[in-house]
């Protein structure tokens, strides 16, 4: 199980936090999707998805060659609601819309049955009102094609 410190000591780390992201979006990602996303080399994402792997909050699976990784099924509801709310905040959900922006243009990416196949663009999502002043917000993204 997580501890908080773990938790909070992953989420200290801006790459940490745009991968989170990536992968609340995504559902789970290779080690290439990832380094191509957030504009780094393998060696520092490895680092990276190994700290989060360590610390329980991603989930690794095999298929043959590649690695695909996801947040973890088993995290704690209030460590996955703080993940989401730290999507959707301001630069946060920048950030997502640019990292997002290049993986979708990504050549040659892993093919998938679960994934769009045909290119798409992200723009932030707008604040929905449910039912009175309170603000809900969907994914923190949209895909408009």
């Amino acid at each position: 199980m997580i501890t908080d410190i773990d938790f909070f000591n992953v989420l200290s780390d801006e790459t940490r936090r745009r991968m989170l992201s990536l992968l609340l979006t995504e559902d789970e990602l290779s080690v290439c999707e990832l380094c191509h996303a957030v504009d780094c080399a393998q060696p520092k994402v490895s680092r990276h998805l190994a700290k989060m792997r360590q610390s329980k909050l991603l989930a690794v699976r095999r298929d043959g060659v590649w690695m695909y990784y996801r947040i973890n099924p088993q995290l704690p509801a209030w460590a996955f609601k703080i993940v989401q709310l730290m999507a959707q905040a301001g630069e946060s959900t920048q950030l997502l819309v640019r990292d997002r922006n290049r993986l979708l243009s990504m050549p040659d990416r892993p093919i998938r049955e679960s994934r769009p196949t045909a290119p798409t663009t992200v723009t932030p999502m707008q604040p929905r009102v449910a039912g009175g002043s309170a603000t809900v917000f969907d994914a923190g993204v949209r895909l408009v094609r």
